[in-house]
């Protein structure tokens, strides 16, 4: 009889996950099997909780590493592999908020200006379309509508992180680059440059971008430029569900890491909160040195 890992690795391929998900749920499960003192089936809530007191990976990685042993626990109770999952009140460290941190239009636009030839797209399809690396490695001459109207970028199920495909509106500016890069008749936008078939590995796109960027004196990265579209997106529009639909979230709380809210507009809106005359004049005495 196969082993449970493999029979839920199986199970997750029926459901339609993509192979990343199952790599990291194989990944998650053999760090927890070889730390495990006894078979994976075996292990009860205390076993757990002394794997999780044992994690010394960041919060984030400590919580995707509880969800991956939650999941496997919940599925061998539903299949009747054992009686409860022993899994569910393991602690989970509080993530910090984090904030959008989009590249700003100076350092963005030189960026873009003295990028390599096989870079320049990449950065451009991320600053003005919101791409990510496995959309931009993955993006099919099918895929870019230069024809419709309006010019759209169709980024398919096979392409993107989850399945939900999406239609993003093509920037003139990003249009314009990909037809001078040179857009082939079909098949992946992007060639391979070690002569093996496929696409070009997501990291690589990642890999490249950043190492550019940071060779070139910016210390941001290419998921930077993502969060530069999705601020520019919802600056103008204020529609947050609209900037959902373009990045391709599945939560708009999400979406709000990406989206920046305008600090000049926030510094006019704080200034002009009303304050009274007592404080300037206190502010007065105060350069004066009394």
């Amino acid at each position: 009889m196969p082993d449970p890992v493999s029979l839920h690795l199986r199970h997750l391929a029926l459901l339609g996950c993509t192979p990343g998900t199952i790599a990291k749920r194989r990944c998650v499960l053999g760090l927890l099997a070889a730390a495990l003192p006894c078979p994976l089936l075996e292990a009860d809530a205390v076993h757990l909780l002394a794997w999780r007191a044992g994690l010394s990976v960041g919060p984030a990685t400590i919580a995707g590493y509880v969800s991956h042993a939650r999941a496997f626990y919940r599925w061998a109770a539903v299949e009747g592999l054992i009686p409860l999952s022993p899994a569910e009140r393991l602690p989970v460290p509080r993530l910090p908020r984090r904030i959008p941190r989009p590249i700003g239009d100076r350092d963005l636009f030189a960026a873009v200006a003295g990028a390599p030839e096989r870079i320049r797209p990449w950065l451009v399809l991320a600053a003005w379309c919101g791409l990510r690396a496995r959309e931009i490695a993955l993006l099919r001459r099918e895929c870019v509508l230069d024809s419709h109207d309006p010019p759209m970028l169709l980024v398919g199920h096979d392409a993107t992180k989850g399945r939900a495909e999406r239609l993003i509106p093509l920037h003139d500016f990003a249009l314009g680059e990909l037809l001078m890069a040179g857009l082939p008749r079909s098949g992946w936008v992007f060639r391979r440059r070690d002569g093996l078939p496929g696409p070009n590995q997501p990291w690589i796109v990642s890999h490249l971008c950043n190492t550019y960027l940071h060779e070139a004196g910016h210390p941001e990265t290419l998921h930077q430029l993502r969060h530069r579209f999705a601020t520019s997106a919802y600056t103008d529009s204020r529609d947050l569900r609209m900037v959902q639909e373009l990045l391709g979230h599945a939560h708009p709380q999400t979406t709000a890491v990406y989206a920046g809210w305008d600090q000049a507009e926030a510094s006019a809106v704080v200034a002009r909160i009303p304050a009274p005359g007592r404080l300037r004049a206190v502010s007065q005495k105060t350069e004066n040195g009394v």
